[in-house]
């Protein structure tokens, strides 16, 4: 193959994952003004950005997607969205999603799962198992180090006593951890959902990027040619 034809589509992935990366930021300061808050965690709120970072998964690959990750947490550091905290958090909410949703696409793909939507329910379980893991850690830290456990207790005492649950110093970090990773289960299979019917249109899945189809439709189209 010749060297200029094999940089095309590396051309249009980079310039891919810069436009998405761009769209995520723009839907996640519209998702603020939505104020789609997590009843029992106020301050989680679900993030319709994330929507594009997993077209930019879908279309282009995983490698696309990280870049448009940090493209997304740029952007949102300079218009000072939350900043720090949320562009760090979100950084690590969309790269750990990224990271275990390409896992769960290759073991879905060794496993000759064949059909598109297969490859996403693969990824969406095990992106969102990998990332309810992963922000525990930070999440964790915010709640003992940044916040404090008092600070926190006063927050969310109220959503948590309307379903008959009483917060306290010392079961704070279990309920409030846990419900966050219910959280982030919640939110990836939610965008994940929009992003899966987005991909399924016929204008998108036919959609030639650099002389190529989608990379999740190529990737389904392996799994089926797979000798094995």
């Amino acid at each position: 193959m010749n060297p200029v034809q094999r940089r095309g589509p590396d051309r249009v992935a980079l310039a891919g994952a810069a436009i998405f990366g761009a769209a995520s930021a723009v839907l996640a300061y519209l998702s603020l003004s939505l104020g789609l808050n997590f009843p029992l965690i106020p301050y989680l709120q679900f993030d319709l950005g994330e929507v594009a970072i997993l077209l930019a998964f879908f279309i282009f690959g995983p490698i696309p997607a990280l870049e448009a990750s940090v493209v997304e947490f740029l952007a949102l550091m300079l218009a000072g969205v939350n900043a720090p905290w949320g562009p760090i958090l979100k950084v690590c909410a969309t790269t750990s999603t990224v990271v275990g949703m390409w896992a769960g696409v290759k073991a879905a793909s060794y496993l000759r799962r064949t059909s598109v939507g297969s490859l996403v329910g693969f990824g969406t379980v095990t992106g969102a198992a990998v990332r309810a893991v992963a922000l525990t850690f930070p999440n964790y830290y915010l709640i003992v180090f940044l916040y404090t456990v008092p600070a926190i207790v006063s927050y969310v005492s109220a959503p948590f006593a309307s379903v008959g649950v009483s917060i306290t110093d010392s079961n704070l970090l279990l309920w409030v951890l846990a419900f966050t990773a219910v959280f982030n289960v919640i939110q990836l299979t939610f965008v994940s959902l929009i992003s899966y019917a987005v991909l399924r249109l016929r204008r998108i899945s036919q959609l030639s990027a650099g002389g190529r189809s989608p990379w999740f439709v190529r990737l389904a189209k392996d799994a089926a040619a797979d000798p094995r």
